[in-house]
């Protein structure tokens, strides 16, 4: 059971890798050509809601920069 266990945490471990890549690329394409791009358009909108709603006390602004700097270490 520990090995399967183990395997779940590997995959979905790596899932999350994958995501933070697309999730850093989305905001680089937004961020360069702006809302206009097809398929990344909103990401910049919907990532300023996101930390909108963790609150204005700088939360969301933490934990952007730290998930940004964890994907700029790999």
């Amino acid at each position: 059971m520990s090995k399967l266990f183990e395997i779940l945490k590997k995959q979905l471990w790596e899932a999350a890798e994958i995501l933070a890549a697309v999730l850093a690329v989305a905001v680089l394409v937004s961020g360069l050509f702006g809302p206009d791009v097809p398929f990344f358009g909103g990401i910049m909108a919907n990532i300023q809601g996101v930390i909108d709603t963790l609150g204005s006390a700088g939360l969301g602004v933490i934990v952007a920069v730290m998930i940004l700097t964890n994907i700029w270490k790999r």
